[in-house]
């Protein structure tokens, strides 16, 4: 675009001048290649592609059913629904026959949430094909050939460098000669009574887009309160974070939430500690573990004993030198463990010595539920397990009480330096720095009214202080941030923002590259002799048109690795937390840069000055850009959707690292064979559903229906299509491939929402802009009650709409605990203790039974020396006392 000066403008010329400035910049295509050459070309292409991966897939389906129809192989996988696998077309209809109930009961509230999105968008794309069918003869006839907008009004004039312009609607209408632009509201004049249509259409669907929103919420707030009220962990159990330092112990935190509730609904308490150096050894245990089962299984499958290197250039027997090492760590990790323990007991209770002397292990008592006993008391004898603790216990007291004693008399009148030298002292006898305490940690309730009521309940007057939350399922807690102060959280999460953003804005530099290359003469003037080449094939001009969306696509892709690295940093206790705000980053990075980047990328550095002299120019050279980007967006849905559809069945990342862990990991017997390697899973190990980049991509693609369909309708069949298609590959990969193991209860439904409704008052104020643009003042001015109603059904809901979906009521509480009062608890207990504390001693499952008893005698004299080694040292104590 040549350079352009503007020379005394008023503002409304300003905008006038800015709109003649956009639409000759998006509106310069080649006459060998039009939009309409660009979309079939496209279309073509990715569709071609999707068929022939779709007819691969039906081949391979039959062939490898453990690799497309895992549930249907798989015993523990296999249900109602993925039982009968049908035959090659016939699971098409078939997988639309399921209800709601039965994908809840089957694969998941998280699937059900999903596909009911796409049935949401497919609804809302029906909605924009409704409006079409006024929409289009309206714009196609909207041209007024005999009306003429000048340039020199208010004696201002626009120059191209020496030579004055003037631009009559005329010419417009002669340069949108192609099928795709004429439909367009950029083919109607400006001020032609045809707009009103656009106003129409933005309260049909937009209204439609609100209807639909509030079904979907009672529909969610049903099934989400059935899935809270199922017997699982994570529905029994709270999360307290910031715990008052009088309550940072197993016991003190039980006995607190039994007082405020009763002693019967709370059911077990645990304060997450500080064990970083056990994690350590657990983890080194681990590879240990794996490389004597690997030798022993080379051993039996290969006949020969194994050999490796030291770092000395020694040979060494395999077997014989990883069993000593297991055994080595077992011992350090099962002294670790109980001495971790022991602190615990420590602090659940401050015992004197002479208590404990006076006292049986009776009056230390665990923070774990007391077991019945068909015994009396009398003749209950103390096992071996409870007799060293609670001698180790004793030990510990009397030299913790001895020492403080010593100091207390030594320090005289200085007092509190002499005190802060005895606790310092005092952690060098207690032992190693694992075991102290946190200040957050998991409460488990036995009933879902008194679980629901606590976590509503605010438990200090000081702000985030003993705050509750809902807990995550065990297996997604992320221990590293349970008990982060607040300080730490709140900085973690501004930088990780801070680094988003700052992602957001490099990000902007290959988008906006890349969009550009969507134009030919673009690449021309880039690649010296294209020009030449497309002269001779101009078959090679539709071709290129299709580097710009799938580089756009492939970029695409890395976002969620990158932006994962950032919610990890903002210090979330469980895996759902952390979904919910990937999937905020996610919507919100690609509605910027493939929305409003792409939009703006043909003008957006060269209309920089203008922007920067007047910042409201970038609303308006936005609503101007957006009509002639049509092309593009329907480009990159129809590549990222059949790209994506076809890959999706194929599985073809998922089974290309499957090879490779089967070639470089080890697979020597069944359960090698099964086991990740290096993190990478084995083609056996179930599939998990990547939920946030899915939510993410289909935010972006209701942002574009809410804009184009009431400005381009030709984008709400191009969209019904996508819908369509991600339900049927969706709905077939949830039922015969993916696992539930994720199944998060769909807390990201809540986010989505919040996204949704975003996306509809940006787009209801680009629609405005657009109309003004048009001069269309009356139409324009009409929308504005129409963000209005957005805005009060967005307060609206956030009342108690989200609210009741985040609680359980307690009328349906009571009726689940009175159904359940019989019910076994066992599911419950332990299940929020740290991985690392769970296994004191491991052995290889592949051992011989005279390996194996030799193992057992070595534990067993272990036990006995510890045995006698606390004996003497309690009775040592004993004698000093």
């Amino acid at each position: 675009m040549e350079d352009l000066v503007v020379v005394h403008q008023s503002p409304a010329q300003q905008l006038q001048t800015l709109r003649h400035m956009v639409e000759s910049e998006i509106d310069a295509i080649p006459d060998s290649i039009t939009p309409s050459e660009v979309i079939t070309s496209t279309f073509k292409i990715y569709g071609s592609i999707f068929l022939v991966c779709f007819a691969v897939f039906l081949v391979l389906r039959a062939k490898f059913p453990l690799v497309y129809t895992y549930n249907s192989r798989v015993l523990n996988h296999i249900t109602t629904l993925s039982k009968h696998r049908y035959g090659s077309l016939e699971w098409i209809p078939r997988v639309f026959t399921y209800t709601d109930d039965e994908i809840f009961q089957h694969c998941g509230m998280a699937a059900i949430v999903y596909l009911r999105f796409l049935r949401l968008g497919f609804k809302l794309s029906l909605v924009g094909i409704f409006n079409s069918f006024f929409l289009i003869p309206s714009n196609l006839y909207g041209c007024n050939p005999s009306s003429s907008v000048s340039d020199n009004a208010d004696n201002s004039t626009l120059f191209n460098m020496n030579t004055t312009t003037t631009t009559t609607t005329k010419d417009i209408c002669n340069r949108l000669s192609d099928g795709v632009e004429k439909i367009a509201l950029g083919h109607v004049s400006p001020g032609e009574a045809n707009i009103w249509a656009t106003t129409v259409a933005a309260y049909i669907i937009f209204g439609s887009a609100m209807y639909f929103i509030f079904q979907e919420f009672e529909w969610f707030t049903e099934y989400r309160h059935k899935f809270c009220t199922q017997p699982r962990p994570d529905n029994y159990s709270v999360y307290v974070a910031h715990i008052p330092e009088e309550y940072r112990s197993d016991g003190k935190l039980l006995n607190y939430f039994r007082t405020i509730f009763t002693k019967d609904a709370v059911l077990e308490a645990s304060v997450a500690m500080d064990i970083s150096n056990l994690e350590k050894k657990v983890q080194e245990r681990t590879k240990v573990l794996e490389k004597l089962e690997h030798a022993v299984n080379i051993r039996n499958v290969k006949g020969h004993e194994p050999k490796h290197g030291n770092p000395l250039g020694e040979s060494l027997e395999s077997i014989p030198t990883y069993a000593a090492e297991l055994n080595n760590l077992n011992d350090e990790i099962k002294a670790q463990i109980e001495e971790i323990e022991t602190k615990k007991l420590m602090q659940d209770q401050d015992v004197s010595c002479d208590d404990l002397k006076e006292s049986p292990l009776e009056q230390v008592p665990l923070v774990q539920e007391e077991e019945d006993t068909a015994h009396d008391s009398n003749e209950v004898q103390e096992s071996h397990d409870e007799k060293k603790h609670h001698r180790k216990l004793t030990s510990v007291m009397s030299l913790k009480n001895m020492t403080l004693d010593l100091m207390k008399e030594a320090a005289g009148t200085v007092g509190g330096t002499v005190l802060n030298s005895a606790n310092i002292a005092l952690n060098l006898i207690s032992g190693s720095q694992d075991g102290t305490v946190r200040d957050a940690g998991f409460v488990t309730f036995s009933s879902l009214l008194v679980k629901n009521q606590c976590v509503q309940t605010i438990h200090h007057s000081t702000p985030f202080t003993f705050y509750t939350m809902n807990a995550p399922r065990p297996k997604d807690v992320v221990w590293a941030n349970v008990g982060k102060s607040h300080k730490e959280q709140q900085l973690s999460y501004l930088l990780a923002q801070g680094a988003t953003i700052a992602t957001c804005l490099f990000w902007t530099i290959p988008v906006s590259f890349l969009s550009s290359l969507s134009e030919v003469e673009k690449l021309q003037e880039l690649i010296p002799g294209l020009e030449k080449a497309l002269v001779k094939n101009p078959w090679l001009a539709s071709l290129l048109a299709q580097l710009s969306p799938l580089m756009l696509v492939l970029l695409t892709s890395f976002l969620p690795v990158i932006l994962t690295i950032y919610c990890k940093k903002e210090g979330h206790i469980g895996s759902d937390t952390l979904h919910a705000s990937l999937l905020t980053k996610l919507a919100m990075f690609m509605i910027v840069q493939i929305f409003f980047v792409q939009a703006l990328s043909g003008t957006l550095f060269s209309s920089l000055a203008q922007i920067a002299e007047k910042p409201t120019l970038a609303v308006t050279l936005l609503a101007t850009s957006l009509p002639g980007q049509v092309k593009a967006f329907i480009q990159f849905v129809q590549v990222q959707n059949f790209l994506g559809c076809g890959l999706e069945l194929l599985r073809i990342p998922r089974v290309v690292m499957a090879l490779i862990r089967e070639r470089i990991g080890p697979n020597l017997t069944e359960k090698e064979r099964n086991t990740p390697y290096m993190g990478i899973l084995p083609i056996t190990e179930p599939a998990e559903m990547e939920y946030p980049m899915l939510f993410a991509e289909m935010i972006l693609y209701f942002m574009i229906n809410l804009v184009y369909s009431c400005i381009a309708p030709i984008m709400s069949y191009i969209l019904l299509i996508c819908f369509g298609l991600l339900s049927v590959v969706f709905r077939h990969q949830l039922i015969y491939t993916y696992s539930t193991e994720n199944d998060d209860g769909g807390k990201l439904w809540s986010s989505a929402i919040m996204l949704l409704i975003t996306c509809m008052i940006v787009s209801e104020l680009t629609l405005i802009g657009i109309v003004f643009l048009k001069l269309a003042f009356i139409p324009g001015v009409l929308l504005i009650p129409l963000i209005v109603c957005t805005f009060l059904f967005a307060s609206y809901l956030k009342q108690q709409h989200f609210k009741v979906t985040e609680f359980v009521p307690s009328t349906i509480c009571v009726a689940m605990d009175d159904k359940n009062q019989d019910m076994e608890l066992d599911f419950l207990k332990g299940q929020y203790k740290q991985s690392a504390l769970t296994e004191k001693t491991v052995y290889p499952e592949n051992f011989t039974e005279n390996e194996a008893d030799v193992y057992r005698t070595q534990e067993t004299t272990s036990e006995e020396n510890a045995l006698v080694l606390d004996d003497l040292e309690h009775a040592v104590v004993l004698d000093s006392n």
